[in-house]
């Protein structure tokens, strides 16, 4: 289904998906209709509220559950020349500490988040250079 003919998310919708994946089932992506890395995601930001959004990571669709239009998210990679301490975690990538770099860290963004964004291990800013393609194109 091309990205403009999704139809708005809201909140109800959020719940109902959350409850569908609890009981196993597999959701799939409204746009390129690929299921293995798409969910409903619940994010709390630091201002102490719930970001609710469902995203794919293999065509990078994502929709917030407010009723707004879905978009097409970033995916950025960098090597992350940021120091892990023993027993520390990537919070983007996963790699384990102790560790004085790494290649590979990876992290979506929503595209107002695009030279915005740091990484919290080597502090550089995630920019356009930063961005590769999803592996499928959808519309």
């Amino acid at each position: 289904m091309n990205l403009a003919l999704v139809p708005g998310y809201t909140e109800a919708d959020w719940h109902r998906d959350r409850r569908a994946e609890a009981s196993g089932t597999h959701l799939t992506c409204p746009n390129c209709g690929q299921g293995e890395w798409f969910h409903v995601v619940g994010v709390p930001p630091e201002d102490g509220s719930k970001r609710k959004y469902r995203a794919c990571k293999v065509c990078g669709f994502r929709q917030e559950a407010d009723g707004t239009p879905g978009y097409r998210s970033l995916m950025t990679v960098h090597t992350c020349l940021g120091f892990l301490p023993p027993g520390h975690r990537c919070e983007y990538c996963g790699a384990c500490g102790p560790r004085h770099w790494h290649a590979g860290c990876w992290r979506v963004l929503a595209p107002g988040e695009l030279g915005q964004s740091r990484c919290h291990a080597c502090n550089v800013v995630l920019s356009q250079e930063h961005v590769i393609p999803w592996p499928v194109a959808a519309t």
